[in-house]
């Protein structure tokens, strides 16, 4: 049995730039053990180890039809098809060649980090529709979470939409919506599935939370809900929504500080796009007003702020050295008071090598004013640090000595980041204080990658603060499980 290769020129009709409707020939290459060309009825039969190419598809399968004069192609048996990042594998796929869409049978695709198994799905290049399926971001194979629905719509490189949808743990089913949206993007599926998280401070006691992310419509949402040993039930919600090419952001409830106090809050955001002032200059703002109450102080006041960050350019005499200038300032105006604090300063970079540089950094800090309020309270500071920061596989550490002559102290820095086999990774930062003889900061983390659960635990020393976070994050096996087509 020989193999042979055939070159077909399908005409399809195209738009010429400037010539209106022409024909465009475009080849349909096929390739098995065993191809029958019938010239009279045009068509094209092929079998044993198929292979197709045609514009960005790639596909294999144990047996093809092709009728040219309808412009359509049956793929039969092992099917397996790849349009750029779009992925699937199916039992049969009927395409037509002049809208690129297809019908797949006992199909299986794969959307970025995604994965969706269906008894039939239509196919487009825009999206994917799939009736009574199953959607996961673990291994298909025994998946910890997963997703039910009539209806599943798959848009590429974007999100995926659930109609009639029921979460399952295990076996068990936990939650039932009329629609439920996750991005299909592994680093946005992260902020997009519920998070839960337990722990504890010295403030609030013993805690679990819950971060649930969800859609009305245009409006992304997120509500968080948590419970503290000691100051009870906290609450919030956030809509977003892309406004032009700018975002507006309103949250509503109890928000963390920096230093994990609890501050009540109904506040607006606005974001609009960077402003380009010359080549490689930017500015860009945020606007902000609300009403806040810290539980802490009991300070009550509203708030109007504009804040703005000017990006420079990164130059340098040349070779190895290069200095990054950066600015910012906030204005903010409460009840009674105002506040405004500008930020100035630049780093010194010298590059030693592939993976390592040096740095010398200043920057500088003022308040002009006062807040009522500590979660804004800013930090004056004329700050000089000298360091070396490192990056290699599986490794990367950034350490320097910084000196603050304001207050006149001497720091040490520190933070260190390791992952190791298995799905281990470690973090740990430090800030030193020598003059004082304490930490002001001393964070340590740890965390694992189990299938597409994603656990870490941090610890806060001098805030003695203890928390282990769960996320769920797309499956290294998920890509597995959808074959790529043959060669």
């Amino acid at each position: 049995m020989r193999r042979l290769t055939v070159f077909l020129l399908v005409p399809l009709l195209a738009l010429g730039p400037a010539r209106g409707l022409r024909a465009q020939p475009l080849p349909l290459v096929v390739e098995a053990d065993r191809v029958t060309y019938d010239t009279v009825a045009r068509t094209v039969e092929a079998e044993g180890r198929v292979r197709l190419a045609y514009r960005d598809v790639r596909a294999s399968a144990d047996y093809l039809f092709a009728d040219l004069s309808r412009r359509e192609v049956l793929l039969r048996g092992d099917v397996r098809l790849v349009r750029g990042q779009q992925r699937l594998a199916a039992s049969e796929v009927r395409y037509r060649l002049d809208t690129d869409e297809g019908l797949a049978t006992d199909v299986r695709v794969l959307a970025e980090g995604a994965y969706l198994q269906a008894r039939r799905a239509q196919v487009a290049p825009e999206r994917a529709l799939a009736a009574d399926a199953l959607a996961t971001f673990c291994d298909p194979a025994s998946p910890l979470f997963y997703i039910t629905a009539r209806r599943v719509t798959v848009f590429w490189a974007d999100r995926l939409v659930a109609e009639d949808a029921t979460l399952w743990v295990g076996r068990t089913p936990v939650l039932t919506l009329p629609r439920y949206e996750v991005r299909v993007d592994p680093e946005r599926a992260r902020r997009d599935f519920p998070s839960p998280q337990v722990g504890y401070d010295a403030l609030s006691g013993y805690w679990i939370a819950l971060r649930y992310p969800y859609r009305l419509g245009d409006l992304e949402a997120e509500a968080y809900g948590r419970y503290n040993t000691s100051l009870g039930f906290e609450f919030r919600n956030t809509l977003r929504l892309a406004v032009g090419a700018g975002r507006v952001e309103l949250t509503a409830g109890t928000v963390r500080d920096s230093e994990n106090r609890p501050v009540e809050t109904l506040e607006l955001r606005y974001g609009p796009p960077p402003w380009t002032l010359a080549p490689e200059v930017t500015l860009s703002a945020a606007l902000l007003a609300g009403q806040y109450r810290e539980r802490v102080t009991g300070a009550e006041s509203p708030k109007a702020e504009v804040s703005v960050d000017l990006g420079l350019p990164r130059f340098g005499p040349g070779g190895p050295w290069s200095v990054a200038p950066f600015a910012s300032l906030r204005y903010s105006v409460y009840r009674d008071r105002t506040l405004f604090v500008p930020t100035l300063g630049a780093s010194l970079d010298l590059q030693l090598d592939v993976r390592s540089a040096a740095y010398l950094s200043y920057a500088w800090t003022e308040a002009y004013g006062s807040t009522p309020f500590l979660f804004d309270a800013p930090t004056r500071q004329s700050v000089l640090t000298l360091g070396h920061r490192w990056a290699g596989e599986g490794l990367s550490w950034d350490v320097g000595v910084q000196y603050d002559a304001l207050p006149q102290h001497l720091r040490v820095l520190a933070s260190v980041h390791a992952s190791f086999g298995d799905g281990w990774r470690f973090r740990t930062f430090a800030k030193y204080n020598v003059t004082l003889a304490s930490f002001e900061e001393l964070e340590v983390g740890a965390g694992r990658l189990c299938d597409c659960l994603d656990v870490s635990v941090t610890y806060r020393v001098p805030q003695q603060q203890f928390w282990v976070t769960v996320n769920v994050v797309p499956s290294p096996r998920v890509r597995e499980a959808v074959p790529e087509p043959l060669r």
